[in-house]
């Protein structure tokens, strides 16, 4: 058996460790608790709000740098038009089809498409045998026609012969008429000679003139321009039907548009017309009424105008798509402001509004018409707010700028 102090001193040692069990399980609890309520705070963060996209601020000096200026937004009086979907067409008028009066070969070409001519300049050699032909005729006419001058100067010395005669009384009345008419019979021949000599001549000077090659027709440009279309190459064979080459001006153009037939009666031949482009959005060229169609298209119910349009710098090009822009008389009050004012965005086109503080807000507009620099705003703005209407496009890269420092 054993002694009593044996088993108070095992009870105290095993209460201990029970003790400090508990103190360390106590301990982990703690920890587990603490990093679980920590967890939580990390998205806080992420809750912080974003800048507003529609708004830029910029200093003073930014503002002055950028030239920035702005106004309150006006009604303005623009002219009443009407807008119709066209097309660019080679002015007709001002174009020529180039053929031959003969057949033959083609034997040399001086032009090719694209090429600018003169007016006279040779464009294609032709060889064929009607100009031997028109040479041998031209040379016959004239032989023929010296033969009748020669014939009347002898007719005439007959008359006068006669009519010396005729004073002696060596012949009768009717020897000397008889003289009389053998002149008026000759003059007639040679004026029938002289005639085909001319035709001859003629025709032969549309076939030939000056060149290096003596034996080929020379076919010439009728007009100024541009080589628009080639149907002959060296060796066709060619014919008084064929088309050998297209040459139109191209400094006026037609400007061809389908006028719905309510709008079609306010428009006269002779009125100004303004054509806008796809290919230059930012440009505008200007034109004028020469011809209103005389019948309804009986599918569409429109009327076709055709429009000539003055090319500057030879930048428009047949079958270019136009809007084409027509006054149709009368004014409307309507909300504009200047054509710099409007800046493309991110494919939409905007406004900047002015805020307090250097603060500038970007607005989103419909466009309309265009009117001595101002520009129609069909939604989007009011009177009364205040544009910038100068320095636009810094305050558009300002946003640019903004976007890429948000990616």
């Amino acid at each position: 058996m054993l002694p009593s102090f044996v088993f108070s001193s095992c009870g105290f040692v095993g209460g201990l460790l029970i003790g400090l069990a508990c103190i360390g399980l106590s301990g982990c609890g703690t920890t587990r608790n603490e990093t679980a309520t920590a967890q939580p705070a990390a998205p806080a963060a992420a809750a912080t709000p974003k800048l507003d996209e529609n708004r830029v601020t910029l200093s003073a000096e930014a503002i002055k740098r950028g030239q920035i200026e702005s106004a309150e937004v006006a009604t303005q009086s623009f002219a009443q038009s009407i807008e119709a979907p066209g097309r660019l067409a080679f002015n007709e008028d001002a174009a020529a089809r180039v053929g031959t009066i003969v057949s033959g070969r083609v034997t040399k070409i001086f032009a090719t498409v694209g090429d600018t001519v003169s007016k006279g300049q040779s464009l294609v050699y032709l060889h064929s045998h009607e100009l031997v032909d028109a040479r041998a005729a031209a040379a016959k006419a004239a032989v023929i026609v010296a033969d009748k001058e020669r014939a009347l100067t002898f007719a005439k010395s007959e008359a006068e012969r006669t009519e010396r005669l005729l004073a002696a009384k060596a012949i009768a009345q009717r020897e000397v008429a008889q003289a009389q008419a053998n002149i008026k019979a000759v003059e007639a021949e040679l004026a029938h000679a002289q005639a085909e000599k001319e035709r001859a001549d003629e025709f032969l000077e549309h076939l030939s003139v000056p060149h290096d090659s003596h034996d080929d027709i020379v076919i010439s440009s009728p007009i100024s321009g541009t080589v628009i279309k080639r149907d002959v190459s060296v060796g066709t064979v060619v014919t008084e039907a064929s088309d050998l080459i297209h040459i139109a001006d191209t400094s006026t153009l037609w400007a061809i548009a389908a006028v719905p037939e309510p709008q079609a009666a306010t428009l006269r031949v002779g009125q100004s017309v303004a054509l806008k482009l796809a290919a230059f959005p930012n440009a505008r060229f200007s034109g004028r009424v020469v011809y209103l169609g005389n019948e309804l298209d009986p599918a569409t119910r429109t009327v076709q105008v055709r429009c000539l349009v003055q090319n500057v710098g030879r930048r428009l090009r047949p079958e270019m798509t136009a809007t084409i822009v027509l006054n149709a008389g009368g004014a409307q009050s309507i909300v504009a402001v200047p054509r710099d004012a409007v800046q493309e965005l991110e494919g939409a086109q905007v406004v900047f509004l002015t805020r307090d503080g250097g603060t500038f807000e970007k607005v989103a507009v419909e466009t309309g018409r265009e009117q001595n620099g101002q520009i129609e705003i069909i939604s989007g703005l009011s009177s009364g707010q205040r544009v910038v209407t100068r320095g636009a496009f810094f305050i558009k890269t300002e946003f640019q700028k903004a976007a890429l420092s948000d990616e």
